[in-house]
């Protein structure tokens, strides 16, 4: 076996053991300071002007319309027609909004402005172990680039098999940790929500419920819990968490936890593209001794996620994507959340489903009510397309334009069909 095939080995026998440790681990560690510099020495966006699209068809959640003008300006959609400055020609084409990965680690403006060229607007940082480069990507004063929030440092505990990944290590959880003190702390660093590692020998059952309900109590806030496994699983369900990230491949969600997570009014962001790259790849499974009698396979991935559909549960779309860590070892943003959408849709996720999966669910159980759909007021956050998703998900790759906050970016990239 290849050295970079050997070490991306090592790496997802990581990911896909009963405790999948997010790649983000692996990422190279950037500063407030490198993240300034990378802003500027970007060149100068576009100017935003007062745009309509003209003779477009507009998603509105539910199909998309007749031909109909969309005019924003100062970053957001407005209704006033008056002093056009650009006219965007929209016929035979399809305005969707801005889409949104919901579990993505990018660590710095490059990787921003790559997830960008994707049309991607809106990215959540699944966890943070840098508070002021988190807070420095945040509000990096670029209007050219995706809407950044972020989670703090997540809730490892010390006896999981992702503690030893987690840095610093003075911010695990023992068994003696006060985890209402640490709650107030990650909210009080700037973050958007709260980040929690259900594994084994990790953050105890009652510490995941404290967590949750001071969350809730304390800060009306969220919590995002990353879990794997069928045991972890039902830790976050019974947590009551508010989105339950990844899906198990250790075998089938009992359909009483699929229940408990619909009646509890929790989502779910499987990342199946993060699965279905660390099983296609023969050389690693063979290196990680995986046979086809594995208890631990993608099938289970897409028989949860389907079950799971089929019982009315929200599922949004995220991917945990990390960008280029190694030779060889590459989670891409952007192109990322098309495949996700895909790999949906792949499941029974009708076309319709999976889009708002993207845009209107995501924006919905994530708080973000400014963004997600086209309407008067929201952020001027689009993507035209040349053809239409709803007839094939494959679509959202056929990009013509795309803007964040009515700027329209420069660097846009259409994917192959």
């Amino acid at each position: 076996m290849s050295t970079n095939h050997r070490f991306s080995a090592l790496v997802l026998a990581g990911l896909f053991s009963n405790t999948l440790a997010c790649l983000q681990d692996l990422q190279p560690r950037m500063t407030a300071v490198e993240i300034e510099n990378q802003v500027h020495a970007r060149r100068a966006p576009s100017i935003a002007t007062k745009t309509a699209i003209q003779n477009v068809r507009v998603f509105d959640g539910q199909g998309f319309t007749h031909p109909q003008s969309i005019i924003f300006a100062n970053g957001h959609i407005v209704a006033d027609t008056e002093d056009i400055e650009t006219a965007v020609d929209g016929t035979g084409q399809f305005l969707i909004p801005g889409l949104i990965d919901a579990h993505v680690h990018v660590p710095d403006i490059v990787g921003l402005a790559r997830i960008t060229s994707y049309g991607v607007t809106t990215a959540l940082n699944m966890a943070c172990n840098a508070y002021t480069a988190c807070n420095s990507l945040k509000h990096n004063n670029r209007t050219d680039v995706a809407s950044l929030l972020s989670a703090g440092i997540a809730a490892v505990g010390n006896g999981s098999g992702n503690g030893a990944l987690q840095p610093p290590p003075e911010t695990l959880i023992y068994p003696d940790t006060d985890v209402t003190q640490l709650v107030s702390w990650v909210f009080g660093n700037g973050s958007d929500y709260y980040k929690i590692k259900a594994s084994y020998g990790g953050v105890s059952q009652e510490q995941q419920n404290t967590i949750v309900s001071t969350t809730h109590d304390a800060f009306d806030g969220q919590t995002m819990t990353h879990a794997s496994d069928i045991e972890s699983y039902i830790e976050a369900v019974t947590s009551r968490t508010d989105g339950i990230q990844h899906i198990p491949d250790d075998g089938l969600i009992p359909s009483c936890t699929i229940a408990a997570i619909k009646r509890n009014k929790q989502f779910v962001t499987p990342t199946m593209s993060v699965f279905k790259y660390g099983y296609s790849n023969p050389a690693v499974l063979a290196f990680l001794g995986r046979t086809n009698s594995t208890n631990t396979t993608y099938a289970h991935v897409e028989e949860n996620v389907r079950r799971l559909y089929k019982a009315g549960v929200p599922i949004v779309a995220g991917t945990d994507a990390v960008g280029p860590i190694a030779p060889g070892l590459d989670l891409p943003f952007g192109s990322t959340l098309h495949e996700e959408l895909q790999l949906l849709n792949g499941v029974g996720v009708t076309p319709l489903d999976a889009l708002r999966a993207a845009t209107v669910e995501s924006a919905k159980w994530h708080r973000l009510f400014d963004r997600g759909s086209i309407s008067i007021g929201k952020r001027a956050d689009l993507v035209l397309l040349k053809s239409n998703p709803l007839l094939n998900i494959s679509n959202t790759q056929d990009i013509a334009k795309v803007w964040v906050g009515g700027v329209e970016i420069e660097d846009v990239i259409t994917l192959t069909k």
